[in-house]
């Protein structure tokens, strides 16, 4: 990234494959990314697409989405993480419709991530994100609402890899 003082461009997430035992490095930006070179070399170990405007002229997309629901408490103005299915399905369609599409059904896995340790350096002290992962079948609404959402981000803590909407 540039380190000019700019908001950054890009959004990334860093995906476990357990399966296959191996990383997946999602990145998402206005600008062709390139291998750094610490980055392994094998042919299928880098691959970058391009998409076109006209990938948004779907109706029906196969999304992917790891985040971090919280809400706020009123009287300790904290955030607090969403926990139950019920909570998180209910913030995953306000989030939908914020962003110009609708979540079609139920979301086909809503999995609990664990937690991500971070420190706040303001105060000195940890803090955490609580992740879960959902995906299924979306249907887009407002076409630049959605085109937003998908270039910039669908929840808060994107520093960390959350609200990266895969399609």
């Amino acid at each position: 990234p540039r380190c000019d003082g700019q908001p950054r461009d890009f959004l990334t997430r860093l995906d476990r494959r357990e399966r296959e035992q191996q990383f997946r490095l999602l990145i998402v930006s206005s600008q062709r990314s390139v291998r750094p070179g610490s980055w392994p070399d094998a042919a299928n170990a880098w691959e970058s697409r391009e998409i076109t405007p006209a990938f948004f002229s779907h109706r029906h997309y196969r999304f992917q989405v790891r985040a971090n629901p919280t809400k706020r408490d009123s009287a300790s103005r904290k955030r607090l993480p969403l926990r139950t299915p019920q909570e998180q399905g209910d913030w995953l369609r306000r989030k939908a419709t914020q962003s110009g599409f609708v979540v079609e059904g139920d979301p086909l896995r809503r999995a609990p991530e664990g937690r991500e340790g971070f420190r706040i350096e303001r105060w000195c002290q940890p803090g955490f994100l609580h992740a879960f992962g959902s995906e299924g079948m979306l249907a887009g609404t407002a076409r630049k609402a959605f085109h937003r959402a998908f270039r910039k981000e669908t929840a808060p803590a994107q520093g960390y890899g959350f609200g990266v909407l895969s399609l």
